[in-house]
């Protein structure tokens, strides 16, 4: 998250050989605000979803609103691997393989040693006993902690990326899309085979395959880039994404009939769910659409405003690494409830705000100070 940060001040070139693109500069404004509000929709998703998930089957104000601002979220982690189909399978940027690798690997390889070694710290903490062996595993299996296994999709689409961008360069946009939809559809339809035949796996989570099931998200996040902006689009993106969202919220509260049905064969807490997919695309497509020089949003392509984007949605890899220690915090803090679970809706709401401004405030300082900002 936030680690791709090339082409993103500013305009970037486009050509008109290209299928879909523009003879003019296209803006990415938008780019940078649809990060910041990924990033913050991730947040929401760890710091609601203990308490989501804690209070499950109860009728209790506090847990429904931990499980709305939870499920209303899980379109922003497809949502960031989109964000970096968008720019890195750009052939208009590509300069070779190894001018690709190398820049990726300087970019991605750093965080991701030092932040697993932050967070095995962190669980040696916790557990109160040091285990190497246990730790080497779930670090080889990008379950350390809470989403690390991020770090291992981005890489492995980076490794992938110098086979996908000369074919992205040979054919249309919406051939791209096609195949993200195929791609897409793939492991949705593992899940649902799953509980058919259970001695299957959905895929071998590993960290050298955790990307697999989100390259049809890649490939979709370019196909979104380049698809012709309009008002009919617009609305329909805007149907999508809050259809998708209600769709997700809605599942995950019925506990029996078809509602019941549905989550036995595609969990409504799957990040492949048809819906989550829906709607990723959608806010993608619509914050492109709002956020245009000749959009409703146009006063966020031009300064400050341009900038103070480009800012925010550059500090999202820093957000995503610390976001997990200030949850820690913050459930520590007896202001904040000092526990795990949150005691109101007023308290739950107070843990969001704390753990995005906290970890904002670390990423964008950290991004000043030499060696710290390679990290972040």
């Amino acid at each position: 998250m936030g680690v791709d940060d090339d082409g993103l001040h500013g305009r970037a070139g486009t050509t008109a050989a290209h299928a879909g693109a523009t003879a003019t500069p296209e803006s990415l404004a938008w780019l940078g605000w649809f990060r910041f509000v990924a990033i913050c929709g991730v947040v929401l998703i760890h710091v609601n979803g203990v308490t989501a998930g804690a209070l499950y089957g109860r009728d209790v104000p506090v847990g429904e609103w931990a499980r709305g601002l939870d499920f209303v979220s899980r379109w922003s982690v497809p949502a960031f691997v989109m964000c970096s189909g968008a720019m890195l399978l750009d052939p208009t940027r590509y300069r070779g393989t190894g001018h690709f690798l190398r820049r990726r690997a300087s970019r991605l390889v750093p965080p991701l040693l030092f932040w697993h070694l932050v967070y095995a710290a962190w669980v040696v903490h916790l557990r109160g006993a040091f285990d190497p062996v246990s730790l080497l595993k779930a670090a080889s299996t990008g379950t350390l902690y809470t989403a690390l296994y991020f770090f291992w999709i981005v890489l492995g689409l980076a490794l992938l990326t110098p086979l996908l961008v000369p074919w992205v360069a040979t054919v249309s946009p919406r051939e791209v899309g096609v195949a993200g939809v195929v791609l897409t559809a793939m492991p949705a339809l593992a899940m649902a085979i799953v509980p058919v035949a259970p001695a299957s796996e959905q895929w071998v989570r590993t960290a050298v395959t955790w990307w697999v099931p989100y390259l049809g998200y890649y490939l979709l996040g370019y196909a979104v880039r380049r698809a012709r902006l309009g008002t009919v689009r617009g609305l329909l993106a805007l149907v999508g994404f809050v259809a998708g969202c209600a769709w997700i919220i809605w599942q995950w509260k019925q506990p029996a009939g078809l509602g019941a049905v549905l989550e036995h064969y595609q969990p409504a807490e799957s990040y492949f769910h048809p819906a989550v997919a829906v709607a990723a695309c959608s806010a993608m497509y619509l914050t492109r659409w709002i956020v245009d020089p000749d959009g409703l949003g146009a006063v966020f392509t031009r300064p400050p405003l341009a900038g103070w984007g480009r800012t925010l949605g550059s500090a999202t890899l820093g957000v995503f690494a610390a976001h997990q220690l200030l949850l820690a915090v913050a459930e520590r803090a007896p202001l904040l409830g000092g526990g795990t679970v949150a005691s109101s809706p007023a308290q739950l709401l107070a843990r969001c705000v704390f753990v995005i401004v906290g970890a904002y405030a670390f990423a964008l300082v950290g991004r000043r100070i030499p060696v710290v900002e390679r990290l972040v």
